[in-house]
């Protein structure tokens, strides 16, 4: 917010003092007793109403006891009567400002900066008066005209670079907000706020240019790094990402990171990378039953089913109700051909929501393998009656449906 340009008396011309009325009231405002100078001055006028020296410090007495609706109208009267009176324009300005008359402040503003050449205070008063009243162009101009009278102007360039942002002109604004911060150190600590509004607008190229401009300067701030590579992985550059990412794991390793850190390293190729740093999220957080979950759900895939099926039972410990830990568990359960194990997570699958075809699968599978035939064949039958779109499974579980019901005819 710009500096006021102060409040103006308006001395009584030594003439003027001739009456008994004016006499009083000039004591009384060189005591700065304004309160007690008012009455005397509104004598005064009802006997003389175009004493624009009266009327003047009237609006001034009414000003300094806090009658600013009063002081208002004089100022303005006298505004009308005397056009060129800087004092009472800029008096009025400040008093129209302070009640919320936006418009009517900047169109005084506007009569001073025709009356004498606008400084830059005054060009940043007339700039927020048009912003307060909503005439964002006309905002933009006077910030323009501000920087024009000074170029480092910290008032004129942020200014302008908020009015710019909050107008959903996120792009222009930030060449002066990086003006801003090449004058003062401090004002780049806002830079990743504004970045994370680039990114919310959809400015993503841009919102990493100043994420990254501020990370050069601020090498710790795994935050920083980490929301870089967010932002790279989401835009598809795997491999910059992981770069950003292994920065923000190696200042402040915590669990998320690594998880980010591992799809970095997934989506660029490096299966192996990606499975330590879901490790190290797991170990990080052992209560996380999503970092488990992810962590045994890699060990999966490549087959590493005794270290999967543990990740998947501390994911299920860490979040009974989480149903595809359950399933993860069972069919790591299966390879292991540990089928009574199997069959109990399929169960607590099965109590969470309806049953799966694949659940359904593997649960006649391992029936099945434990000769439970009569189990196993109603399992089959329940497979196959889901719209599943497992052809090949449909096939065979058909074929053996068929074994299963010689075998038990025999029986």
């Amino acid at each position: 917010m710009p500096r006021s340009l102060g409040l103006a008396a308006f001395l009584l011309a030594s003439a003027a003092l001739a009456a008994d009325g004016l006499r009083l009231a000039a004591e009384a405002l060189e005591k700065d007793d304004f309160a007690g100078a008012i009455p005397h001055l509104e004598a005064a006028l009802e006997g003389d109403p175009a004493n624009v020296n009266a009327r003047f410090n009237l609006a001034y007495a009414y000003q300094s006891t806090g009658d600013d609706a009063s002081a208002i109208r004089h100022y303005g009267l006298v505004a009308r009567a005397e056009p060129d009176l800087a004092a009472a324009r800029q008096n009025l300005a400040a008093l129209l400002m302070r009640a919320g008359r936006f418009a009517e402040a900047a169109g005084e503003y506007e009569a001073l900066a025709e009356l004498q050449a606008p400084d830059t205070s005054l060009l940043l008063l007339l700039a927020t008066a048009h912003r307060e009243s909503g005439a964002t162009e006309e905002s933009a101009e006077a910030f323009e005209r501000a920087l024009e009278a000074d170029g480092s102007s910290l008032d004129a360039l942020l200014g302008l670079a908020d009015l710019l942002a909050d107008a959903g002109r996120l792009q222009d604004a930030v060449p002066h907000y990086l003006r801003a911060a090449a004058l003062d150190a401090g004002i780049e600590e806002s830079l990743p706020g504004i970045a994370a509004r680039l990114q919310q607008a959809g400015a993503t190229e841009d919102a990493i240019d100043l994420y990254r401009r501020y990370a050069r300067s601020h090498p710790e701030n795994a935050a920083v790094h980490e929301e870089i590579g967010l932002l790279l992985l989401a835009e598809g550059d795997a491999g910059d990402a992981v770069r950003a990412l292994e920065r923000a794991v190696a200042t402040e390793p915590l669990p998320e990171r690594h998880a980010a850190l591992a799809e970095a390293y997934r989506r660029s190729g490096d299966d192996s990378a990606a499975r330590e740093q879901l490790r190290l999220a797991a170990a990080a957080e052992p209560g996380d039953a999503g970092a488990h979950f992810r962590y045994a759900s890699a060990l999966l895939g490549v087959q590493d089913y005794e270290r999967a099926a543990r990740e998947y039972l501390a994911a299920c410990e860490a979040d009974p109700a989480l149903r595809d830990a359950w399933n993860g568990l069972a069919f790591a359960m299966f390879q292991l051909e540990n089928f009574p194990a199997c069959l109990r997570a399929l169960q607590q699958a099965d109590e969470l929501g309806p049953t799966q075809a694949a659940s359904a699968y593997l649960k006649a599978l391992c029936l099945d393998k434990l000769q439970q035939y009569e189990g196993a064949r109603d399992a089959y039958r329940a497979f196959l009656s889901l719209e599943s779109g497992m052809q090949d499974e449909g096939w065979k579980a058909e074929q053996r449906l068929k074994t299963i019901e010689r075998v038990l005819r025999k029986r």
